[in-house]
C-alpha cells in the first residue's frame, strides 16, 4: 500500500512513466477501502493474527488470501489512457479482460449490482467497471484519483475464501470465487503482454526513485504507528522515474 502510495505521488513528476504493479501476500491481511469505519473485524484480525491495512482507494474489505493484487498508476494526460473516472474504469478492465481470455479465461464485464458502491466486502457485489467469470465477480477495483494522476487497485480473487471471509465477518461473504486453473506466474505475464499492447510497447523493469523511496519509508514508519492510517498524498515534484516497474 504504502508503495502504491509513493508511486501515486511521484506520477506528479515530469515524464513519470505509466507503471504496473503485480503482487501476492506473504499471509493473509485484509484492507480496508478509504472511508470504510473499522468494525469488529479488524478486533477478530487481531485475535488471529491476520494483518490490516487501510488502502487510499476505495470500495469495501478485501481478504488478501491467494489473490494477485494489481496497481496500476497513471499520470494525468497520458496519452494512452483516456480521461474521467468511467472511461479510465473502463480502459483498464478492458485491459484485464483481454489477459483472461489470452489464458482461456470467459472473462468480461460484471453486471452492476444494486448498492455495490456502498458494500461493505468488495466481493459481496459488483459495477460495470469490474470483472466476472461465469457471473461471478472475479475482479474487485478501486481507484484514487488526484489533479495530477491516478491509482486503480485491484484484486483478482483465485480461491474459494468464503469460510475465512465467514469467520472475521460473521455474515455471507457473497458469491464463491470462480475456480480457475491459473497459476499466478502465467496470470502475471498475461497481464504485463495485455498491458504492453495498450501502452504501445514492452514494459520495462524499473526501480523507485530516491524521493519514493523515502515516500515508502516513511509511510511504513507511520503505518507501523497506526495500521489503520492513511498516510496524506502530495504533490511534491519528484525526480522522475524513466523506467516502468513489472
Amino acid at each position: 500500500m504504502s508503495l502504491d502510495e509513493a508511486l501515486l505521488e511521484g506520477a506528479a513528476a515530469t515524464d513519470a512513466p505509466a507503471t504496473l504493479r503485480l503482487y501476492s501476500w506473504q499471509r493473509l491481511s485484509l484492507t480496508l477501502g478509504y472511508r470504510q469505519r473499522a468494525g469488529s473485524a479488524v478486533e477478530r484480525c487481531a485475535d488471529r493474527g491476520v494483518e490490516v491495512a487501510r488502502r487510499c482507494t476505495g470500495g469495501g474489505s478485501v481478504l488478501h488470501s491467494g489473490d494477485l493484487t494489481y496497481a496500476v498508476i497513471v499520470p494525468a494526460g497520458h496519452p494512452d489512457l483516456p480521461e474521467g473516472l468511467g472511461p479510465s474504469y473502463c480502459w483498464i478492465r478492458g485491459v484485464l479482460i483481454d489477459a483472461l481470455r489470452d489464458l482461456g479465461v470467459a472473462a468480461m464485464a460484471s453486471v452492476n449490482t444494486r448498492g455495490a458502491a456502498r458494500a461493505d466486502l468488495c466481493f459481496q457485489a459488483a459495477t460495470r467497471s469490474e470483472v466476472s467469470v461465469d457471473a461471478q465477480k472475479l475482479i474487485g477495483s478501486a481507484q484514487r484519483r488526484t489533479r495530477w494522476g491516478l491509482l486503480q487497485h485491484g484484486s483478482i480473487r483465485l480461491r474459494d475464501d468464503r469460510e475465512v471471509y465467514r469467520e472475521l465477518f460473521g455474515g455471507d461473504p457473497g458469491p464463491p470465487a470462480p475456480v480457475l486453473q491459473l497459476q499466478l506466474p502465467a496470470l502475471s505475464e498475461a497481464l504485463v503482454r495485455s498491458f504492453s499492447r495498450r501502452l504501445g510497447g514492452r514494459l520495462e523493469a524499473g526501480e523507485l526513485s530516491t524521493e519514493e523511496a523515502n515516500s515508502v519509508a516513511t509511510r511504513q514508519q507511520l503505518r507501523a504507528a497506526s495500521p489503520l492510517l492513511t498516510p496524506a498524498i502530495s504533490s511534491r515534484r519528484f525526480a522522475p522515474c524513466t523506467d516502468m516497474l513489472p
